[in-house]
């Protein structure tokens, strides 16, 4: 008896840990998404009226504000896991759009041979059980997405 009142509350809070754990892995993954999404939207927002004329793919002047919007729109779908507004935290993100080939990304230092649209933001999560169990309330997830027409 005295072994099991030892034992369970260190089992309780390992048990406690790993959900968490596992929910911060279902909110990077939404979180991963969310930016993906926002890229493949955004570099499908071709100009038409370049493409019609030189067959070219060209980005439309307003991809970055898409990309940034629907970012927003998708992180909006999983607020409740948000240490923070959607509109906040896809206002804060880096996103990027590389409208001529071949670019040079500053931030990666990548080479993009297409038209490309970029999306870096770190994303704060709550994860209340890590901030009980004296770890930190809120974790950071780190996100980078890019997207190039084929």
């Amino acid at each position: 008896m005295v072994l099991t009142l030892v034992l369970a509350p260190l089992l309780l809070v390992v048990l406690a840990g790993v959900l968490q754990l596992g929910a911060l892995r279902v909110a990077a993954a939404r979180v991963r998404a969310a930016a993906d999404l926002a890229t493949l939207v955004a570099v499908n927002d071709q100009d038409e009226a370049e493409l019609a004329r030189s067959g070219t793919l060209r980005l439309s002047p307003d991809a970055v504000d898409v990309a940034r919007e629907y970012f927003a729109r998708e992180l909006d779908l999983s607020s409740a896991l948000l240490d923070g507004t959607a509109d906040e935290i896809a206002g804060a993100a880096d996103v990027a759009a590389y409208a001529s080939a071949p670019a040079y990304d500053m931030r990666t230092g990548a080479r993009y041979d297409r038209p490309t649209v970029r999306i870096a933001a770190d994303v704060p999560v709550r994860t209340p059980v890590f901030g009980a169990l004296v770890l930190r309330a809120v974790t950071a997830i780190h996100v980078l997405s890019v997207s190039s027409p084929r």
